[in-house]
């Protein structure tokens, strides 16, 4: 190890209370974190009969690797739900890649979406494919992309939700 480094861990290592804080925010914060919420306004979802489509935005946040914060919104217009998500995913990708293009952590409240993504869902919905293959297109343009699922509840979807929320009512007259 060489000096600088040396002096460069022992004031990072001042700043936490312990080693084990440290070694804790270092492991934490080694992927950049991309959290997706996409929205689609659909009247009368409840009723037999009801449109497929609906208007729609999307709300991305992303924290760097340092846990810097950066919002995005947009409105993507009329569509499916499963339309929507991918298009908030490709949104959240093509914003990410201007803060990391190293690995990256995706977080998505769409289950069905991050299955496909993964892999463990094989896609079969052919008005889908396109999007698809442009997410996984957008992908690579990281080292690594790992997708999480995550509830609605977490402090981080309800930032993006709100951003979503957001870029929905700016585009309603």
């Amino acid at each position: 190890m060489t000096n600088a480094y040396k002096a460069g861990a022992r004031a990072l290592t001042r700043n936490f209370a312990s080693r084990a804080s440290l070694a804790y925010f270092v492991k934490f914060m080694d992927k950049a974190k991309i959290i997706v919420d996409a929205r689609v306004y659909i009247p009368d979802a409840h009723k037999p009969g009801r449109l497929r489509k609906g208007k729609s935005s999307c709300g991305v946040l992303v924290i760097d690797e340092r846990g810097n914060e950066c919002e995005f919104k947009k409105y993507l217009g009329e569509m499916t739900v499963p339309e929507a998500e991918f298009r908030g995913l490709i949104f959240a990708l093509d914003q990410a890649v201007s803060i990391s293009r190293y690995d990256v952590e995706v977080r998505m409240d769409s289950e069905l979406v991050i299955k496909w993504m993964r892999g463990e869902y094989r896609m079969r919905k052919e008005h889908i494919r396109p999007l698809f293959d442009e997410a996984k297109k957008y992908e690579q343009r990281f080292k690594g992309v790992e997708y999480i699922h995550h509830p609605r509840t977490s402090n981080l979807a309800k930032k993006a939700h709100k951003l979503s929320k957001e870029a929905y009512s700016e585009n309603q007259l």
